[in-house]
């Protein structure tokens, strides 16, 4: 099993942020922390959405 490239793991981020937060102009990004990594605030919570190097399966932490 190969790791990810970089446009796969942001495929992956973008696509489970749209499906499951929907896009929002109000949603504050910052920049990510590593390749398979986004960050955004909205409503006052921080999100930080973690898609796995080898899979892709996208993972959520919400502060």
């Amino acid at each position: 099993m190969a790791i990810l490239t970089k446009e796969e793991l942001n495929n992956h981020l973008r696509e489970y942020y749209l499906e499951h937060f929907g896009e929002r102009d109000s949603d504050e990004w910052f920049d990510p922390p590593a390749v398979n990594v986004c960050v955004f605030k909205r409503e006052g919570k921080f999100y930080t959405l973690h898609s796995h190097i080898l899979t892709g399966k996208v993972t959520v932490h919400v502060e």
